[in-house]
């Protein structure tokens, strides 16, 4: 792997560029890119859009491999936010791989770049390739271009907005992991209604769960699970696992309704451990599950998690295991920095960041 690599504080007045490497929404929800463009340039940030319509699936590969490069290759961009994640990231992966010199426009000007999902692609490839340090955190449209307002605290969209700009422009060590005292249960209701300004619907958060206690520090690597199982098997992006925190999420389901069925998320922790990653792990840190609403939904949830990591063959292992934190498929979320310092301690309660996500 490269020498890593970690990327310069966003500066006042810098530009973003908003890019969707996968899912492409920009045309069919225009208002809500609006609203994202919005409030970052209410923060002081120039915005430029990059899209592209598509025509096939080819073009879409084409468009999407030209404006990652049109990103990375601008030297006026300093950061790099991916509108939403969706299911066709890895069609870019050979292309990517294969391109030496982008590789080396990157290195030689690195960027800030933020997004989940299946956004986890291009986070273990600028990794691997480039040694990039980049951010697990909101994209524009299910989390920037939500219809509350940044001037009010209590709001997801404040929540989200002050915690990406904490993991990108601050140069202290982050710190202690927050949590929100309220979520969305449900998707915002401009994916229903692309017209719509409703703000989404807020119940009390559930809080932290340590499945397994214990304390440990380790670097920070994961990503959304399902995505995860698959990047796994492309052999030049995979990570070294050993003497890691290992974070991952899980998905929203295909009824976009429900959460990530629960047989999908056993066989996908399963995909993980037979892949090896939690052979020497240091802790794992799971994020708060789309979908699993109720008590007894998340015990089922935890269920799996136990059987899988806790029982059996794994039964041995003493990493601790801290599940429903705000990150990933849920709103509001945190941000959290791809291969920073980060310690787990269940007797005091804490998950922190113990280095600077930036320089």
């Amino acid at each position: 792997m490269p020498s890593p690599i970690v990327p310069k504080a966003l500066e006042p007045g810098a530009a973003i560029a908003f890019i969707s490497p996968s899912a492409r929404l920009n045309d069919k929800l225009p208002d809500v890119m609006s609203r994202a463009t919005a409030v970052l340039s209410a923060q002081g940030y120039r915005v430029r859009e990059l899209f592209n319509p598509d025509t096939s699936i080819q073009s879409s590969i084409t468009n999407r491999l030209s404006e990652l490069r049109t990103a990375f290759s601008d030297p006026t961009v300093s950061a790099i936010i991916c509108t939403i994640g969706g299911p066709s990231f890895t069609e870019l992966l050979p292309a990517l791989v294969a391109d030496t010199e982008l590789h080396s426009t990157i290195r030689a000007n690195p960027k800030i770049v933020v997004g989940y999902s299946d956004i986890t692609g291009l986070h273990w490839f600028l990794y691997a390739l480039i040694g990039l340090r980049t951010f697990y955190g909101p994209g524009a449209i299910p989390e920037l271009g939500e219809s509350s307002s940044v001037e009010d605290e209590t709001s997801p969209l404040a929540f989200c907005v002050k915690h990406l700009f904490r993991a990108i422009t601050n140069r202290e060590p982050i710190g202690q992991i927050p949590r929100s005292p309220k979520y969305a249960p449900e998707l915002a209701p401009f994916f229903r209604d692309p017209a719509s300004t409703e703000p989404a619907e807020l119940i009390p958060t559930p809080g932290w769960i340590w499945i397994r206690p214990g304390k440990a520090q380790g670097r920070l690597f994961g990503g959304c699970l399902t995505v995860m199982a698959r990047l796994n098997g492309v052999p030049s992006i995979v990570p070294d696992w050993r003497g890691r925190i290992v974070f991952f999420e899980t998905a929203i389901g295909d009824d976009n309704v429900s959460g990530n069925p629960l047989h999908r998320v056993q066989a996908g922790i399963a995909d993980l451990i037979a892949q090896g990653v939690f052979e020497e792990a240091a802790g794992l840190v799971v994020g708060r599950p789309f979908g699993y609403d109720s008590t007894e939904m998340r015990e089922e949830y935890i269920g799996v998690i136990k059987g899988l990591l806790c029982e059996g063959r794994l039964a041995q292992k003493s990493f601790p295991i801290l599940f429903n934190v705000d990150f990933g498929h849920t709103t509001p979320m945190v941000t959290l920095p791809f291969d920073a310092l980060a310690q787990l301690d269940s007797e005091t309660d804490q998950f922190a960041i113990l280095e600077p996500g930036v320089i």
